[in-house]
């Protein structure tokens, strides 16, 4: 696992970076971590390591290159949810939904489509859940309907944890599961959609309708996720691959096809 204070030192560069006040960041942890008190939520940690630790991961980002992936890797592998822990970035999950693929955990900070999350939560999905700054809103919003879905819920932060919430380090959702899926010792790890490109997926937000150019604060984020992926691989974690054409320093670029013979090494 990364230090926790190593992880600080990141943040504190992406918050100036981006004119994050950490301040707001510290106020959304606390006010989730006492929704979460309150409700008695304990975080399924045990559950998560038992999915993650010695076990392939497969990670789905809502990218452009999302439906296409997926459509391919049923081709080819059609039995893969059997064989990986099955991740999704938010707004990915509903792709998986409408292929009848409930993930073993989703990535959010709820601004992805609430539906799939919500139907996922009810058949099982461990729901990782960010609170951030900009997002107090939605967390205060829809907490109560989240825990009357699940009680296997881990809240997450990017700054100093309050309890029940965890730090496991990352940004945006897509690189955040990443982070996860490395913290707990999950190899290797397979990475579809996560484009980290200048076009937006149309499953990244319930609004978009289709594909578009990412405007610059989803420009911005795009390259921190980037970033991140490439300083946790090239200093923690060697066992990344991607379909995706733009490939992390450190990570390995592969074809559907290869997944298969990867699993099996």
């Amino acid at each position: 696992m990364i230090p926790l204070k190593i992880w600080l030192e990141k943040y504190a560069e992406i918050a100036k970076f981006m004119g994050y006040e950490i301040a707001r960041d510290r106020r959304a942890t606390k006010i989730f971590a006492e929704m979460l008190k309150a409700q008695r939520i304990e975080p399924p940690l045990n559950e998560l390591r038992e999915l993650l630790s010695g076990r392939p991961a497969m990670i789905f980002g809502a990218g452009p290159s999302l439906d296409d992936n997926l459509n391919g890797l049923l081709r080819v592998f059609p039995n893969f949810y059997e064989r990986f822990t099955v991740m999704t970035a938010d707004g990915a999950t509903q792709a998986l939904v409408e292929r009848r693929r409930i993930p073993h955990v989703i990535v959010t900070d709820l601004d992805g489509d609430m539906e799939s999350l919500l139907y996922s939560a009810e058949r099982g999905s461990i729901l990782a859940v960010h609170a951030h700054g900009d997002n107090i809103e939605r967390i205060t919003r829809y907490t109560k309907e989240i825990i009357s879905a699940t009680k296997l819920i881990i809240g997450t932060t990017q700054v100093e944890p309050v309890s029940p919430l965890q730090n496991f380090g990352g940004f945006t959702d897509g690189d955040r599961a990443v982070f996860t899926a490395s913290n707990y010792g999950a190899a290797p790890i397979i990475l579809v959609g996560m484009d980290f490109g200048k076009v937006v997926g149309k499953r990244s937000k319930p609004w978009l309708t289709h594909d578009v150019y990412a405007w610059e604060d989803k420009r911005k984020k795009l390259e921190i996720a980037y970033r991140l992926v490439s300083w946790l691989a090239v200093n923690f974690n060697s066992e990344i691959y991607t379909v995706s054409e733009n490939v992390p320093l450190g990570t390995r670029k592969i074809c559907l096809e290869d997944v298969n013979r990867i699993v099996e090494v």
